[in-house]
């Protein structure tokens, strides 16, 4: 019995009106859930950037305090004025006042007037037209943050300095007390001492409670934010020797003058990496561990070493829980500092910078000289010297030795000096 399978216009037009309705229910079904699909990735990826940039909000704020010191130490900045918080303003330069030529006339004449040179020189100062790009590097991104930890360890030693002035200054009161009062006295000298040591320990506990009040959350609190301080199981002596060997390591890594590239307290510890142990059929088996510990003959550890030999201390002191609590500490501020430095991410890779060229012609002598590049090199370090040029003055060589003998400091200058700079308008 043969089947007669062709279908007839009718079916097909039924099956066509069926399919369109199947259609139809799948897109009004899955519309939804695609979208939902797409728009949970794009709704995602606009959560990432904004974390991002709160992160760099947050690090532009926190770094805030460090740029007016970065501006003194440039010879960018104007005459400080305690009056402005420079969290919430922006530190003021030379150049947000006066055009950058009148500026430069104006600090280079100062310049040469520290360094004792006749004001009679010629100054020709030229804008240049084309824009110069700097990259930002990581490496000045960290040089950032690490100029940042250098001035909480600076702020730091100045405190607890001024804690043990302050504790000598009340233990020095009470012995006076001690010589001057009177056996009838007793009763008033001991209650006067008592304040004393209670407001010594209220110092010391405010001091104390300020370094426990780290925000768990940086953003919610901005202005609060700040480095870990040394552990407080250290006595207050040993801790300011430390803090001071630190800041100066940590000064001169910024000058450039340690090898330490990966940071000076990076460079401290050593990490110590045990292999994973698989037992006897997974019987005693142990993860691979990874314990941190000051390296052997490091700088740090040879310093302690020093210190706790001429340091007086009440207590001794165990030196295995000692280096202990300094690893954990340099663990914490290296997090600060990377979580820092990551926060900085978005910020721009190059920036631009305006430039003019400064030609410099006057007389004098080899050390007043020497003097005006001293000085440009440590208090004008937006200018730099490209070119410079000396030759003899032809009259001062042309006359007699007897008459440059007579009368030398007369002179004035025996040098023609063409000095050629460079200045960067940041």
């Amino acid at each position: 019995m043969d089947l007669n399978l062709e279908l007839t216009p009718r079916s097909k037009i039924l099956l066509g009106i069926l399919g369109c309705l199947l259609l139809v229910v799948v897109i009004l079904q899955g519309a939804p859930i695609f979208y939902r699909l797409f728009s949970n990735q794009g709704t995602k990826a606009k959560q990432e950037q904004l974390s991002k940039t709160e992160d760099l909000v947050h690090a532009a704020a926190v770094l805030k305090p460090v740029e007016f010191e970065i501006y003194k130490a440039t010879g960018l900045a104007l005459a400080e004025n305690p009056q402005v918080n420079t969290r919430t303003q922006g530190a003021a330069t030379l150049f947000d006042t006066e055009p950058p030529e009148t500026v430069i006339r104006t600090r280079i004449d100062a310049l040469v007037k520290r360094a004792g040179i006749q004001q009679n020189y010629q100054l020709l100062t030229k804008p240049v037209t084309a824009k110069q790009t700097q990259k930002l590097t990581l490496q000045t991104r960290e040089n950032l943050v690490r100029y940042l930890y250098f001035k909480h360890i600076e702020t730091e030693e100045k405190e607890l300095t001024e804690i043990v002035e302050a504790e000598t200054e009340a233990e020095t009161f009470n012995l006076l007390m001690d010589a001057w009062l009177s056996e009838t006295e007793t009763d008033e000298k001991m209650e006067k001492a008592d304040n004393a040591s209670s407001d010594k320990g209220h110092a010391t506990e405010k001091y104390e409670a300020a370094n426990k009040a780290h925000p768990e959350n940086p953003r919610d609190a901005v202005t609060d934010w700040k480095f870990a301080s040394l552990p407080e199981t250290i006595p207050i002596p040993l801790r300011i020797k430390l803090a001071g060997f630190i800041k100066t390591m940590t000064l001169q890594q910024l000058r450039g003058a340690t090898d330490f590239r990966q940071g000076f307290l990076a460079a401290q510890i050593h990490k110590a990496t045990t292999p994973p142990s698989s037992g006897i059929f997974g019987i005693g088996a142990k993860p691979a561990t990874v314990e941190i510990q000051l390296r052997k003959n490091s700088a740090l550890l040879n310093f302690l070493t020093q210190v706790l030999d001429v340091t007086y201390i009440e207590e001794p002191l165990d030196i295995g829980e000692l280096q202990s609590a300094l690893v954990k500490y340099i663990e914490k501020i290296q997090e600060q500092q990377k979580t820092l430095v990551n926060q900085l991410t978005l910020a721009p890779a190059t920036y631009q910078t305006e430039v003019y060229t400064v030609e410099m012609k006057f007389k004098t002598d080899l050390e007043k000289l020497v003097n005006l590049n001293h000085l440009i090199e440590t208090g004008a370090k937006w200018l730099t010297v490209r070119d410079l040029r000396i030759s003899a003055d032809k009259q001062e060589a042309s006359r007699p030795a007897a008459m440059r003998g007579r009368n030398s400091e007369a002179a004035g200058g025996n040098l023609n000096v063409d000095i050629f700079l460079i200045a960067r308008i940041f």
